[in-house]
């Protein structure tokens, strides 16, 4: 049974994979560096620094803040996954502890979930510079696991990137893998505890837990 459940934001709760690649890919292109929607694509879920050093860009936060001031632009793209908002519901219904660890920094998480009505739901947040080392280390996750006073037993990470089932099972605890956001399974080996198809799917790990009531 699973009372703490830790959540991914991009691509977990929030389909902002458009928002993200079609800015850095106008950003990109706005310096010369014209690279196709795919070839973006391919640093999804990697913090934003990191995926401008993965194409080799120098000044990396001047980039970054260009970056970001292009997500606006895509905003219409971005939503909750449909479904998100009731599995919140119930999970708070059955008591269950909620996190949310992101590569988002603080500014950029609240500019993305502003409007949808389900920060409320979260008992704590661990953001990007919060921790030494981000995902794929476990340092993010021990820290949610902290601030929930959670025990390893009773805690999943939900998420949709190598990057989050890493992380989680170097913390020592279960990944449930988000399906719905992903085109196959097949980089995860397998290795994902949980697969959920559809954000109903989160409540089937409190099935022990509603057995106990």
């Amino acid at each position: 049974m699973k009372k703490f459940i830790i959540f991914d934001v991009d691509g977990t709760l929030l389909d902002t994979e458009k928002m993200y690649m079609k800015s850095l890919q106008l950003t990109l292109a706005n310096h010369g560096i014209d690279k196709t929607y795919e070839e973006v694509y391919k640093i999804f879920g990697l913090p934003s620094k990191e995926a401008l050093e993965y194409f080799g860009i120098d000044d990396v936060e001047a980039m970054q803040a260009e970056w970001q001031s292009h997500y606006h632009d895509f905003w219409d793209e971005v939503a909750l996954f449909n479904g998100i908002k009731p599995m919140l519901t119930k999970l708070k219904q059955h008591d269950v502890h909620l996190a949310i660890v992101t590569s988002n920094t603080p500014a950029e998480f609240a500019d993305h979930i502003d409007g949808f009505g389900v920060i409320d739901f979260f008992d704590a947040f661990v953001f990007a510079g919060e921790t030494r080392r981000m995902k794929p280390f476990p340092d993010p996750i021990l820290a949610a696991i902290e601030k929930l006073d959670a025990d390893a037993d009773s805690a999943v990470y939900i998420g949709d990137s190598i990057h989050d089932m890493k992380a989680a099972h170097a913390a020592g605890i279960d990944f449930a893998l988000a399906s719905w956001s992903i085109p196959s399974l097949e980089p995860f080996n397998d290795l994902q505890e949980f697969t959920l198809v559809d954000p109903a799917d989160v409540l089937d790990l409190l099935t022990d837990a509603s057995d106990d009531d």
